[in-house]
């Protein structure tokens, strides 16, 4: 790697999914490669606009834990193309010249996108204002953070460059007509805590301050504290008495402080937001979760078989059916139903829970963060390269050499 600098520019929006969390994990990566690089992180969405798209983040958690049905419902709306086209059209009037601000402070040489909205409209923003400024060709690559399932408007078959975590995202972007060779499975991005894992896991317990002999279960809400995270807890710490519970609430201060006031019959260590998150689902035999495509994935990498008790109308639909067809885990909603699962994988740990271990990290992609950087620098590398001539939406295929 050479020292000239390079400026790579991040486009996501903090409103779920984790777009941001995949975003920190492709910049801590690119400057531990040359820490000289600029990597820059732009909140289009909620940064850069006004009112009501400045409040979208706050829309979108009421309406994914308040008013589900109204989600999905908007969900499926705007995948229809004639909406999506409408709403592309009024997003231009709005993000356009904001975009072309951006672009115009940061001057980038590398563009990447982790939201579906920043793709068709960034892309096409990008490509006038090179023209305008005659600034060489700046490849732009899409990094889709959704596990399986995903919105239409992730594709743009005009970028350089599309990674997805698995092979239903992959066939799926296919359909959505991106040439295979612009299509990279790569996993999604990670934090660098997640590579090099410890492996007993008795000693993770006893190093956290858990009971290393009993068998333990970690209930995450995400990190919002979402889902019926405190009815869970009850259930499971009245009717399986020989486990110890972790929950992990995010940021739900008050959920927090209600479950750690509470007296339980058995260890209940509960959480707020952690650093370690990859150290509790080491410690753990079953990870009790909603099907978000981060944490599906970190569990993945973590070896840990999973108890899904809910999803996001949209795009977390697919995410459950990858579970139960990969056979990864289950889905239940109802709590009491959830003790007497665990009873019966703990019941039959070397033939149900040992072998849903295996799938895991047979599924898993412990270098996807490392892929993912390593196709971004060769991206831009390759279209520095050829910057003497501009040909507008071209292909870099790259697809042989990094398969």
């Amino acid at each position: 790697m050479n020292g000239a600098v390079r400026r790579i520019l991040l486009l996501y929006s903090n409103t779920g999914g984790g777009h941001r969390a995949s975003a920190e994990a492709l910049r801590q990566e690119i400057l531990s490669r040359n820490p000289h690089y600029h990597v820059i992180l732009e909140d289009i969405l909620l940064q850069r606009t006004f009112w009501p798209l400045s409040e979208s983040d706050r829309f979108y958690f009421w309406s994914v834990s308040k008013a589900p049905w109204f989600w999905k419902a908007l969900y499926r709306s705007v995948a229809r193309k004639e909406v999506y086209a409408t709403l592309h059209k009024t997003l231009g009037t709005i993000i356009g010249p904001r975009l072309r601000h951006v672009y115009e402070r940061v001057r980038p040489d590398l563009v990447v996108s982790l939201h579906p909205l920043l793709n068709h409209l960034p892309r096409r923003v990008l490509r006038r204002w090179e023209e305008r400024t005659h600034r060489p060709y700046t490849p732009f690559v899409t990094v889709i953070t959704d596990l399986t399932t995903f919105h239409p408007a992730w594709v743009d078959p005009d970028v350089d460059a599309i990674t997805v975590a698995t092979e239903e995202a992959r066939a799926g972007v296919l359909r959505l007509g991106a040439p295979a060779a612009k299509v990279h499975l790569l996993g999604l991005p990670l934090r660098a805590a997640f590579r090099n894992l410890p492996t007993h896991r008795q000693g993770v317990r006893a190093r956290l301050g858990l009971d290393p002999t009993r068998r333990t279960v970690l209930v995450m809400g995400g990190g919002q504290g979402m889902g019926p995270v405190e009815n869970i807890v009850q259930e499971l710490a009245f009717r399986c008495h020989s486990i110890q519970l972790v929950v992990i609430v995010g940021r739900n201060r008050a959920l927090q402080e209600r479950l750690a006031l509470r007296k339980w019959s058995i260890p209940v260590h509960v959480l707020g937001f952690v650093e370690n998150v990859h150290e509790w689902m080491v410690a753990s035999d079953v990870l009790v979760t909603k099907a978000g495509p981060g944490t599906l994935a970190e569990a993945m990498v973590c070896g840990v078989p999973v108890l899904l008790y809910g999803h996001i109308p949209g795009q977390e639909e697919g995410n459950v059916a990858f579970v139960l067809n990969h056979r990864l885990g289950e889905y239940e909603t109802d709590p009491r139903r959830m003790a007497t699962i665990l009873s019966s994988w703990f019941a039959r740990e070397e033939d149900v829970l040992e072998p849903m271990r295996r799938r895991s990290r047979s599924l898993a992609h412990t270098d996807a963060t490392e892929r993912i950087v390593d196709l971004l620098l060769e991206v831009m590398a390759a279209a520095r390269a050829r910057s003497s001539t501009r040909v507008p939406q071209r292909s870099l295929n790259l697809h042989r050499r990094l398969k």
